[in-house]
């Protein structure tokens, strides 16, 4: 252990570069198999010599040089070796030739992550069966392990226990806080918007911050396998899309990924605007240039709304007259958008800055008129509640190869907030011989918050088989006169078998700034983002995990990951009326605890052939602790000891058709239900209860489907996908209910609600 802090010490020594260090000759590059698959672990040498690197992670390497042009060797246990000539300051793409049966299952990352690009190199992930035929992002997570669903047929998010405001999900490096379409029924991502997830379940290098659960990566398409303009467009019974990429390697890119609903364009524009209306949208754009001087430039937006309306005539008044009409408005939105600026500032020097804004909106409106041939004006009364949180950042994250052995990561983050817990907005006109009302309740202004980070870590390879990610992430936080200092250390470890298999293990801390009041349903826009204060102290996550991976044979790679979190300074809403209310303080409506939570999750997959897919086995328990709510410690809504789950594919372009299904079979989900009926001495009738999540619903069990049908006509690929979800009719319940059937109210019957056989369907056309 002194060796390690040693080491952690010795990090400060990043913001020192000597002119040595800066005047010395590097070559660098990026490994590949014939599949573009980043190869990690190369050990890249200068012929005749013992001065050697290593590739990252992501295949690439940096190699510190002595002449100007020299031999040098690239040798992996899976690959032919390779000897080519080299130069300073090179920046060469390497391709090595794969062995015969080699698995090329990537190795690398740290416990606890996965991506669908090289620990998961599942390519047909578009046969998944979805719901309703919408292609979603986060139903593909959810397939994971130690990632539920909460809710059925909901796409939220709850990773090992914690909660969904406990992600911070990144779109291309940018924070979106709800990234939901129909109350948390599909998010907001189409899965062609998205080239690469990258999800990391619990430990994290210092770069990322600011949240207790995961951090999940989401990136756009910015290189393909070949240079040109491809898209495509696909209908479902919600949504019509489009999806265009010019790519072009080397020099830039541009995307665009767009979708609305389509069956509100059907009725009738009268009825849309009087009436009833619903509809959601998004769109992300994003562009990128390589300049002349090979330093990058980027820029990506997105903009999501959800939209829904309903009007209402009275006209059960005897005054044939008058008429008063009511309309409900519900509405909510994301802004995101950003500009990225990647520079090499020397061959072992690279930095990338970018700034960014988020914006997440909601609102309210009810709205009434009377309309009375007696009176000129229209006598009008409105009550619009407004809710929401911007986000503006900027990031510099620099890396810098200080020898072969060591590559240190550094970099600034800042963050500044502005919180609209609610802002409600009455007003009152044109009523005769009474004075006409404005009057708002509530926070007027958005109040800020300020969160500065400083990171950095050294990966520092001690030998060919041993590898130390030591980092630390001291943060700042200021909110009205509260200020607070963390210290967040990082330790990974990666030592590499003999045989190609990997053992791993690590320990994070984490602290969040930042939480969501949630008013009775996860996903909801009227959950309320809030800061960490005086009395709401920030998250606090410490977790320990340790994980094994091996490949099996040519096509098949396992893992085991163990893993132990403990929490501490959560919270719970009390009262949700009261929270809800914005002439009320929140604080005064929450109550706070910890958590803790622990499991095993085994995962198996199949990445290459016609017939993909894996299966995958969780483990795992949480449990809360709030007072408050519950003399004894509890079992977290969301706990699921047991959760088994396969996915598996057939895709074959020689064919006409392909199909995928999904199977789930765990535990049942936790929910609190009254245990009797009583009067109490008024004669009013209470509810009883004798614990919190006091009774888990049947064995989970489903099982999806989806049907390909391929087809090429006028030049185009064409498919049509045809889905089924829960296809055997399980009775998983959305809720449940206790109804009381007998006269002393001790008799209790479970009442549930489910989905069953939905259906969906999609057409694409590809160009």
């Amino acid at each position: 252990m002194p060796y390690l802090y040693m080491r952690l010490y010795n990090l400060l020594s990043i913001f020192i570069f000597t002119s040595q260090a800066f005047g010395q000759n590097y070559t660098q590059g990026t490994i590949y198999d014939q599949n573009d698959n980043s190869i990690t672990n190369v050990k890249v040498t200068i012929s005749g010599t013992k001065n050697a690197s290593f590739s990252d992670d992501n295949g690439k390497f940096i190699l510190k040089f002595y002449n100007e042009e020299t031999p040098v060797v690239f040798t992996h246990p899976n690959y032919d070796t390779l000897n080519i000539m080299l130069k300073p300051s090179d920046d060469r793409i390497i391709y090595l030739q794969t062995k015969y049966n080699t698995n090329d299952y990537h190795l690398g990352f740290m416990a606890g992550y996965i991506d669908f690009s090289n620990k998961n190199k599942n390519k047909n992930l578009e046969n998944m069966p979805y719901f309703l035929g919408e292609s979603d992002v986060n139903r593909q997570l959810q397939m994971l392990p130690g990632i539920e669903q909460g809710t059925e047929g909901y796409s939220n998010l709850f990773i090992r226990g914690g909660d969904v405001d406990q992600n911070l999900m990144l779109y291309n490096g940018t924070p979106i806080y709800n990234p939901n379409h129909l109350f948390g029924i599909s998010s907001t991502f189409h899965h062609k918007s998205i080239k690469n997830t990258r999800v990391h379940k619990g430990l994290s290098s210092a770069k990322f911050g600011g949240r207790v659960s995961s951090y999940i990566e989401l990136e756009s398409e910015k290189t393909n396998n070949y240079s040109g303009l491809d898209g495509e467009f696909e209908m479902t019974p919600l949504n019509a899309g489009i999806y265009i990429s010019s790519i072009n390697n080397g020099k830039g890119f541009f995307t665009l990924a767009a979708r609305r609903s389509w069956f509100d364009l059907l009725t009738p524009v009268e009825s849309r605007q009087n009436s009833l209306n619903a509809n959601i949208y998004d769109i992300q754009l994003n562009f990128g240039k390589v300049l002349e001087n090979q330093d990058e430039i980027e820029f990506n937006f997105m903009n999501t709304r959800d939209f829904y309306f309903i009007s209402l005539q009275d006209d059960s008044t005897q005054n044939l007259n008058n008429t008063r009409i009511s309309g409900f408005t519900l509405k909510w939105s994301n802004i995101l958008a950003s500009l990225k600026y990647k520079q090499s500032l020397a061959s072992n020097l690279n930095a990338e800055h970018q700034l960014y804004y988020s914006g997440y909106q909601s609102s309210t409106r009810l709205k009434e008129e009377i309309f009375d041939i007696n009176i000129r004006t229209v006598p009008t009364t409105e009550r619009e509640l407004l809710r929401g949180i911007k986000d503006v950042g900027v990031k510099s994250d620099w890396v810098y190869q200080r020898n072969n052995k060591n590559t240190l990561q550094f970099g600034l983050q800042s963050s500044t907030r502005f919180f609209q817990p609610g802002r409600l907005t009455y007003t009152s006109v044109g009523y005769p011989s009474i004075d006409d009302i404005n009057t708002v309740y509530g926070n007027e202004k958005y109040v800020g918050s300020s969160e500065i980070a400083l990171y950095a870590e050294d990966r520092l390879r001690v030998n060919k088989d041993l590898v130390f990610d030591l980092g630390f992430r001291q943060v700042h936080y200021f909110f009205d006169g509260y200020s607070k200092f963390v210290f967040e250390p990082r330790l990974h470890g990666t030592y590499f078998l003999k045989n190609q298999d990997v053992f791993k293990f690590g320990y994070n801390r984490h602290n969040q700034f930042i939480g969501q009041l949630n008013l009775g349903t996860t996903g909801s826009p009227d959950n309320i983002w809030v800061p960490a204060t005086e009395l709401v102290k920030p998250r606090k996550l410490n977790i320990i995990e340790v994980s094994y991976e091996r490949q099996i044979g040519k096509h098949y790679a396992g893992s085991l990951n163990i893993y132990s979190k403990s929490m501490q300074d959560l919270v719970e809403v009390s009262n949700l009326s009261d929270a809800g209310d914005p002439e009320l303080d929140w604080q005064s409506s929450v109550v706070f605890g910890s958590g803790r939570s622990y499991g095993a999750e085994f995962f198996f997959q199949k990445s290459k052939g016609d017939v993909t897919g894996w299966l995958s086995y969780a483990y795992s328990r949480s449990f809360r602790d709030f007072r408050d709510l519950y003399d004894d410690e509890y079992e977290y809504s969301f706990d699921r000891p047991h959760m088994f789950k396969f996915y598996l594919n057939y895709t074959n372009p020689r064919s006409d058709w392909n199909f995928g299904f999904n199977y789930i079979l765990g535990s049942g989900q936790l929910f609190t239900i009254p245990i009797g009926k009583f009067r109490d001495i008024d004669g009013n009738t209470q509810l009883e209860y004798n614990a919190l999540n006091n009774y888990r619903s049947n064995t989970y069990q489903r099982f999806d489907i989806s049907v390909i049908r391929l087809n090429n006509a006028y030049g185009l690929e064409q498919e049509w996908r045809f889905y089924l979800y829960n296809a055997l009719g399980n009775k998983n319940p959305l809720n449940v209910a206790a109804v009381f059937d007998n006269a002393n109210f001790s008799q209790v019957q479970i009442d549930r609600a489910y989905l069953a056989y939905v259906p969906g369907i999609a057409y694409i056309v590809k160009f």
